[in-house]
């Protein structure tokens, strides 16, 4: 392949200097060149001439394989030389680069493109300016978590991906293990999609209990904020790394809560990005698989963040890993609560409510939240259940205008926690609180009553 490059602008050619590394020839036209500019120590061959002359073209002997590069304080003067070549049996790719806004945008031949080099450059500058930011905020991170013997690697009961890859990801970013930075939880991972993902990493994540959380020196949050645990048992925390709206009732000493993100993964992904961390094939593989399940394969709350890490990471995680975890799993006796939730289902238009009583495991209610979206022209639904002392409810949604993380709250933050994002919200309120503010006892009652809520607060929203 031969390069020809025509340029009239000699400061620029340093910009693109290095593009023609791959060239079997290159040839360099100095079209007008002052005497004060030299390209004696750039590559390959260097004509000059005082002008574009057609006359002489055909001497270059540019065909359908080649490249040709025009850098140009004023591409106006090589629209001739363009044209001609694009006219051509077997014309060649063309590349014009112009430094200045203003001038030819665009021409009418599919074999030439237009690079805008300040538009180019302040994209540029945008990104870096954006990766020191995120670099300044990992060291302080790291500088707040710097000297502790032992930290706790906080995440919500029963974790996700999400929360488990973050842990992952943080542990990496520290340069900690499982026993200086331990990923903990309350309550064990009891789904087998994400039991699958804990064995396949050959990671771990640890139950504790309430008392032991003062053995360590620095607690950190992932993928979840103090106010979803019971009150006064994290007050005060040293890190908090979420994608979920920013909850109050707290203090921490270094706070990311961000919601643009559709992962707190993304979020991990960008500290290692931008602290130069090298990602391992197994970090990559968690972080790809928390992006996938928290956005429904970047379809829910996605973010060109997202996109980016989803883009940065698929190449380097283990697909065949990555396969064996997506793999739905059901134990038999879950199927039971499918069969139920589609018998028990009540429809009032679009929206779809399913009333499970009590279960076993607390995953199975957000599992059949995403499941019902499913069923018939379903575009908003609540599946409720008790699990031990708790009511929980999953809203998932579909409709842009509807923002069920703020209806959640609206609807059960008075008397537990509640919130999300808009197209899927949680809330888990102690049973008893809600039996108590309805006055009814009995788990029939509490299914009619959570109906009813729900029936007039869409159709409140619908009005």
């Amino acid at each position: 392949m031969k390069y020809f490059v025509f340029l009239d602008n000699f400061d620029l050619w340093p910009v693109i200097s290095g593009m023609a590394e791959d060239a079997d020839d290159l040839v360099i036209v100095k079209i007008g060149a002052p005497a004060e500019h030299n390209l004696e120590t750039a590559p390959g061959r260097i004509l000059s001439m005082p002008s574009v002359k057609m006359n002489t073209l055909k001497n270059f002997r540019i065909s359908g394989g080649d490249r040709v590069v025009i850098i140009a304080a004023d591409p106006e003067k090589f629209i001739e030389l363009i044209d001609t070549l694009s006219a051509a049996k077997a014309p060649p790719n063309i590349l014009v680069m112009r430094d200045k806004q203003s001038g030819i945008a665009s021409y009418n031949w599919p074999n030439v493109s237009v690079i805008n080099l300040p538009a180019i450059a302040k994209e540029r500058l945008c990104h870096e300016w954006r990766l020191i930011d995120i670099r300044l905020k990992a060291n302080k991170l790291k500088k707040i978590l710097s000297g502790a013997e032992n930290i706790l690697i906080m995440t919500q009961n029963n974790p996700d991906p999400d929360a488990i890859a973050s842990g992952l990801a943080l542990q990496a970013l520290l340069g900690r293990n499982r026993n200086t930075a331990p990923i903990a939880t309350l309550e064990k991972v009891t789904r087998n999609e994400n039991l699958a993902m804990i064995q396949l990493l050959k990671t771990n994540v640890k139950v504790i209990k309430p008392a032991q959380i003062a053995r360590f020196d620095r607690v950190v949050m992932v993928d979840v904020q103090p106010a979803v645990f019971a009150k006064g048992l994290f007050d005060k925390v040293d890190v908090v790394i979420d994608h979920h709206p920013c909850s109050s009732g707290y203090e921490a000493r270094f706070l990311d809560a961000n919601v643009s993100y559709g992962a707190t993964s993304t979020m991990m992904y960008e500290y290692l990005s931008a602290s130069g961390v090298k990602i391992s094939k197994r970090v990559a593989t968690a972080l790809l698989y928390g992006i996938i399940t928290d956005t429904m394969m970047l379809t829910r709350e996605s973010s060109n963040h997202d996109f980016e890490a989803f883009s940065r990471l698929w190449p380097l995680a283990n697909n065949h890993l990555l396969n064996s975890m997506s793999r739905s799993r059901l134990d038999p006796d879950e199927l039971g609560y499918f069969v139920k939730a589609i018998h028990n289902r009540r429809v009032t238009g679009e929206f779809l409510y399913i009333w499970l009583g009590r279960v076993k495991k607390e995953d199975i209610i957000p599992r059949l939240a995403d499941f019902s979206l499913q069923i018939g022209d379903t575009r908003v639904s609540a599946v409720c259940g008790v699990h031990r002392d708790n009511l929980v409810v999953s809203i998932r949604n579909i409709i842009p205008d509807i923002d069920i993380g703020k209806l959640s709250g609206t609807m059960f933050s008075r008397w537990g926690s509640a919130g999300g994002h808009s197209s899927m919200a949680k809330a888990v309120v102690p049973v008893e609180k809600f039996q108590k503010a309805y006055s009814i006892r009995s788990l029939k009652q509490v299914d009619i009553a959570l109906n009813k809520m729900f029936e007039e607060a869409i159709a409140a929203i619908n009005r």
